[in-house]
């Protein structure tokens, strides 16, 4: 079966997600035991994770570690490259009309499933619509658009109005993505989470071959690959299964999982435990860099008869929010995070940026925001703060921040829960929860972000918010887009879905005999190899 226990559902981590520079950490110093275990020049890297995904399918699941683990195994039309500009895959060309509502795609020729079926157009056109209809970050964009077969090798997309969104959605997200799958298995599943392992059948360099639940999941190489031509550039060209297997191990404790690491047990984690930095500041055998994790937000309940139903006491504890302590709590360094006001992250600055909330952003004024909840009778009342206990950045934020609620004059208490049941009650039980810290992921637009989402907290279908987002999906160009900011963060300050509180940055740990051909926001296996 495909669905266990779930790691961190909002943590999507999009193309847009970049290696950052606070700080490259190469460390040299002391030998440890890592280097010693992998003489032998093994064609097998056992990764650590702390939790698993709830499912592997593609186009469903928003779990970032799912990406991570089938990005080698599936592929897409379009994908990006180390420049982010759209470039085929699985298409040898693309074209679209001048009214931008058309976008034809010719299929390369001799690509094969994993199951040894040929890749054809109906493939691709039952898997799109499929996409179009069960992926969160489709539903919205592509309502009303079709894919049509033109001949075995030729497909139509057909969109209701122009968008810059369309192809930027098709390349480049790394969660609930446009996976291309056999037909077949479409047929099988229909709109319904893939639920059966053999039924996970991409066409790229890896393929899926063992989940043993809540301990590991191996992908293998595979040997009838056929990659694309050109260059390897970031998700584009040339791919190649050098490893023979890459082992997901999912181990909760932290400590476990530094051990793992010093005694090469394990050879790399995106989640190293910020607490275990300088366990690792003299051990040669061990490379760390930093990366964009994402934002970590306050995320106030819609429930009706909660607490934070009243903006205003959204609002007030906005205002009394002290982010910098709860930062250090989550990352250990001022290095490792940034102060952002609006719904975007500091590396979008270029194309994502507002002065909209600036001024009123991080004024940690107690004094007005418990004036401001005892007027609304909300000082004194009891609430609920959800965390989970598996990422200790959010675990950790969640602990300043229930203590911050309790200065403003709230009961506040924590509770705390390991993956699958925190996942459970954050999207379905808003009611028995208050505030929620969650840290989300680098997203590619506004609309990923909450207050813009379907089925999560404080979506509506208001025509306020509705008229802002069908302006926003039908901006022709990125430009016209990033013009629109503005507005679409008034409508969050205005609103108040959630309190901003900073991004964080993790630091990766790996073998330093493990050669990364791209790290993305998390590690990308095909190119990789053993020096």
């Amino acid at each position: 079966m495909l669905k266990h226990t779930a790691p961190r559902t909002a943590r999507r981590l999009m193309a847009g997600a970049a290696v950052i520079t606070a700080g490259a950490l190469l460390l040299t110093g002391c030998s440890g035991g890592g280097s010693e275990a992998k003489d032998a020049k093994t064609d097998v890297v056992n990764l650590v994770t702390p939790a698993q995904p709830e499912s592997l399918d593609p186009q469903i699941s928003t779990d970032s570690i799912m990406g991570e683990i089938t990005l080698p195994v599936f592929e897409t039309l379009v994908t990006i490259d180390k420049d982010r500009q759209v470039v085929p895959m699985l298409a040898e060309s693309f074209e679209a009309s001048e009214d931008g509502k058309e976008f034809t795609f010719k299929l390369r020729e001799g690509v094969k499933f994993q199951d040894g079926s040929d890749l054809d157009a109906d493939d691709v056109v039952a898997s799109m619509n499929r996409w179009n209809r069960v992926s969160i970050a489709a539903q919205e964009l592509f309502t009303g658009a079709e894919w049509t077969k033109v001949d075995a090798s030729t497909v139509k997309l057909t969109v209701p109005s122009a968008s810059f969104m369309h192809m930027l959605y098709l390349s480049s997200i790394g969660t609930a993505y446009s996976a291309i799958l056999p037909s077949e298995v479409i047929d099988k599943v229909g709109d319904d989470p893939i639920q059966d392992t053999a039924d996970i059948i991409g066409t790229g360099p890896y393929k899926l071959t063992e989940w043993q639940a809540d301990q590991k999941i191996v992908i293998e190489k595979w040997d009838d690959y056929v990659p694309a031509e050109g260059p390897s550039s970031g998700r584009a060209g040339k791919k190649e299964a050098v490893l023979d297997q890459v082992i997901f191990n999912f181990v909760a404790d932290a400590s476990t999982r530094t051990l793992g690491l010093q005694s090469g047990q394990y050879d790399a984690t995106t989640e190293l435990p910020f607490d275990s930095l300088d366990q690792f500041k003299d051990d040669a055998n061990i490379k760390l860099d930093t990366y964009m994790v994402g934002p970590i937000n306050l995320v106030y309940s819609d429930a009706p008869n909660g607490v934070f139903a009243n903006v205003e006491n959204r609002q007030a504890v906005n205002e009394g929010l002290d982010r910098d302590p709860i930062m250090l709590a989550a990352v250990g360094s001022e290095d490792l995070y940034d102060l952002v006001h609006h719904n975007m992250t500091l590396d979008q600055q270029a194309i994502w940026d507002t002065e909209v909330g600036k001024a009123e952003f991080n004024k940690a004024d107690v004094e007005a925001a418990k004036a401001a909840l005892k007027k609304t009778g909300a000082a004194g009342k009891s609430l609920t703060v959800l965390a989970n206990k598996d990422y200790s950045e959010a675990y950790n934020s969640a602990v300043v921040v229930v203590e911050q609620l309790k200065e403003l004059g709230f009961d506040a208490t924590l509770d705390a829960y390991e993956w699958g049941a925190f996942s459970e009650k954050y999207r379905e039980k808003r009611d028995e929860w208050d505030a929620v810290v969650f840290p989300f992921g680098t997203e590619t637009d506004p609309t990923q972000t909450l207050g813009f989402l379907p089925d999560r907290a404080w979506y509506s279908d208001a025509p306020e918010l509705q008229d802002l987002l069908t302006r926003f999906r039908a901006a022709p160009t990125q430009a016209d887009a990033s013009a629109m900011f503005d507005e679409m963060q008034a409508y969050i300050e205005k609103t108040r879905p959630m309190s901003r509180i900073g991004d964080a940055h993790n630091v990766y740990a790996a073998n330093k005999d493990l050669d990364l051909a791209w790290f993305d926001g998390h590690f990308t296996w095909w190119n990789a190899a053993w020096k």
